[in-house]
């Protein structure tokens, strides 16, 4: 997410957690609630400090993972709640905000369309879970983030969180049913725009972005959303045809615990094939050892290595190097594990 979903939840906390005024209506929280509550809404983002010291994604440590998770949040609840104590708040009403606060910052990220899934019920279970409605978009990290498709994101989270944001920093207005019940229509329409069938929705992304999406002979999106985990690498094949790059991946059990205390893995261990051969890998010279260069086939990487315990199938990119509507297709022992829907 761009992190003005969350922000929204911090504001409207804020608003929430002031006590009515006599006439039974929310006084408006004044400017440090409003910051401590928007703040406190964004921590579980800060695993992304992870990346500077070569935590991988995926890793228990790693980006959307134990910090997201709902055990975090009953963490971080406990201490907001022994703090408000020494600021004279109420200990309870603190606590249980904050839980809220922070344990809806998981579950949103579940409903964007893009990265690894939330680690929701770490420490007791590693998965990583996605709701089965995503309508967010995933926001690019980094740099990367300051770019059209950034701004779509922005722009589509600002319409999404809306009410939340007008309530969270709205002045109190009692003769403001009218204009409200305006900007609600409003908004649930905008809401159906964004949030309606996938076509829909992307045709118009597409025209924004300017988008140049190639695709293999064999692919259509029905047949694309016809494919759901479980299903093997055979069924999707008849399905769409033969992709047209794949990423292999040789990380056994022990190398993953190494990846994810981001100590060094050795060996040929990702091998990237555009139209069935190398193209690039993550160590070029452990791969050589093993005589694979660039532009040996797979059949002869399969050959060398056995077959893969994990891979990727691309069946979309952009010959012109722009926005594209990336379709990809992960398998794990062979079968279906991830169906991947995102622009890039």
């Amino acid at each position: 997410m761009a992190s003005i979903g969350h922000v929204a939840v911090g504001l409207a906390a804020a608003r929430s957690s002031v006590p009515s005024t006599g006439a039974g209506q929310a006084a408006r929280p004044v400017w440090p609630s409003l910051l401590f509550w928007s703040a406190l809404s964004l921590v579980p983002d800060i695993d992304v400090v992870g990346f500077l010291r070569g935590v991988p994604y995926g890793a228990p440590w790693g980006h959307r993972g134990a910090t997201h998770s709902l055990a975090a949040a009953l963490m971080g609840g406990a201490v907001v709640g022994l703090a408000a104590r020494q600021f004279n708040r109420p200990v309870r009403r603190s606590a249980l905000f904050a839980i809220a606060v922070l344990a809806s910052h998981g579950l949103l990220d579940t409903l964007t369309d893009g990265g690894l899934g939330v680690a929701l019920l770490w420490p007791f279970e590693l998965t990583r879970f996605f709701a089965p409605w995503r309508p967010i978009p995933v926001a690019p990290i980094g740099l990367a983030f300051v770019s059209p498709y950034g701004l779509l994101v922005s722009l589509t989270e600002l319409v999404l969180f809306a009410p939340l944001l007008l309530y969270g920093l709205r002045p109190a207005a009692p003769h403001a049913s009218r204009v409200a019940a305006a900007l609600l229509t409003i908004w649930v329409g905008s809401v159906w725009l964004i949030a309606s069938s996938d076509p829909a929705r992307e045709r118009a992304i597409g025209i924004i972005l300017r988008e140049n999406t190639a695709h293999t002979a064999g692919y259509s999106e029905p047949a694309f959303r016809a494919i759901v985990a479980g299903q093997s690498q055979q069924q999707v094949r008849e399905r769409l045809g033969p992709p047209h790059g794949e990423s292999w991946f040789y990380l056994s059990d022990a190398q993953r615990a190494a990846e994810a205390s981001a100590a060094a893995i050795e060996g040929c261990r990702a091998i990237r094939f555009d139209r069935d051969v190398v193209a690039a890998a993550v160590d070029p010279a452990a791969c050589r050892e093993v005589g694979i260069t660039m532009g040996v086939s797979s059949a002869d990487v399969e050959r060398r290595l056995g077959p893969p315990p994990e891979s990727c199938w691309q069946y979309t990119w952009s010959p012109g190097g722009s926005h594209y509507r990336g379709r990809d297709i992960c398998f794990v022992a062979s079968t279906v594990d991830t169906v991947i829907r995102v622009w890039r």
